[in-house]
């Protein structure tokens, strides 16, 4: 069975979800806890990170179902009790193609769709963490609202803040594709547009989502900017919650400049006064970096330049670090022995980069997500 495009992962730090067939497990630690059939009875290639709650955790697949439009699922840690909780409809009473990862508060998850709902452009959804009470809290409408939202929302409070791709009021050529941001409180009122992106000179197009710091929210563009080299190549940026004092931090630059990454998707990670993340491309190998930059925009620094071949992963694709104690993990889409990603772990500091596991392409790979640590 073919994947209809990269074959998606996400998983634990000793633990994976797979689509396919079971293989063995490259070390003594890493298990597969599920492999996807893509059948009316199940999900196919899972994108985003797990969402965990006490020993289960929560996913979704944009493909597979009863409907071919995606599935939200729940599973063990251990792997058993696999349950689908909603199979995606599609038409204009349901989203289609859920993307990202679920966000939890308290009994009830909340998620996003690529497209569907009843303007086609995607919808906000909740449902319990049981199944029950599935219901669509917002219907992205296109410009001057969003549309094709590729990231998860964010919670502070009981107010939920993420980003669709495109839409929002600004756009390039006459044309509002540039994206925006929002929030709506977890009942589905107060829906709000806080800021569209521009262009040029602001970034645009966002695929990732929004990490909450007080009242203050950080998050990245894949494209738009002003780097030294003509820009292009995305930013990372900061904004206070109510969308006031909106502020670009980074610029990345394009055209594969060895001196920065380029493209970057995911969210960051805050530490301290320190965010962390990562480009999809460029670098010194054209592979992507991992970056650090302080909350102020001071302090930019690469802290690794992905090699990929056999040595080293490339390309990290829709996922963002993990951090535990002083110590960063996450995944890459290519690269490695087996051709088929790899699991890293770098100290803050850039110091100690280590490949803790090679995915085979032949049978679980190309990791589409984040690490969920537990």
């Amino acid at each position: 069975m073919q994947p209809k495009y990269y074959n998606m992962r996400v998983g634990l730090l000793i633990a994976a979800l797979c689509w396919g067939i079971a293989i063995q497990p490259a070390t003594a630690d890493y298990k597969v806890l599920h492999n996807f059939t893509d059948s009316p009875n199940d999900g196919a290639e899972p994108s985003g990170a797990l969402t965990l709650s006490g020993s289960t955790l929560y996913g979704m697949t944009p493909y597979g179902g009863n409907s071919s439009n995606g599935v939200v699922f729940k599973v063990n840690i251990d792997g058993a009790g696999h349950t689908i909780l909603h199979n995606f409809r599609g038409g204009t009473g349901d989203g289609v193609r859920p993307f990202g990862s679920l966000t939890l508060s308290g009994s009830t998850l909340f998620g996003m769709t690529v497209s569907g709902g009843s303007h086609g452009w995607g919808v906000i959804f909740k449902i319990n963490i049981d199944g029950t009470g599935y219901k669509i809290l917002h219907n992205f409408a296109a410009s001057p609202d969003g549309t094709g939202p590729r990231g998860s929302l964010t919670l502070s409070g009981s107010t939920l803040y993420g980003m669709a791709y495109q839409g929002g009021s600004n756009g390039i050529g006459g044309m509002a594709i540039s994206g925006m941001m929002f929030k709506m409180n977890t009942d589905g009122t107060g829906y709000k547009i806080i800021h569209s992106f521009g262009w040029p000179g602001d970034g645009f197009g966002p695929l990732g989502s929004l990490t909450a710091s007080g009242s203050t929210l950080y998050g990245m563009t894949s494209a738009g900017g002003g780097g030294a080299v003509g820009g292009d190549g995305g930013v990372v940026f900061k904004v206070n919650s109510d969308g006031t004092g909106y502020n670009i931090l980074h610029h990345f630059d394009a055209y594969f400049d060895p001196s920065d990454g380029y493209q970057p998707r995911g969210a960051l990670t805050l530490s301290g006064s320190t965010l962390y993340g990562m480009t999809s491309e460029g670098g010194s190998h054209k592979w992507g970096v991992i970056f650090k930059v302080n909350i102020d925009g001071t302090g930019y620094k690469i802290l690794h330049n992905f090699a990929g071949g056999t040595a080293d992963g490339h390309m990290p694709f829709y996922g963002s670090l993990s951090l535990s104690g002083s110590t960063l993990y996450g995944m890459t889409l290519g690269g490695g022995v087996n051709r088929g990603g790899v699991v890293f772990k770098i100290n803050k500091d850039g110091t100690g980069y280590t490949l803790l596991h090679n995915f085979d392409h032949r049978s679980c790979g190309y990791p589409y997500g984040s690490l969920r640590l537990s």
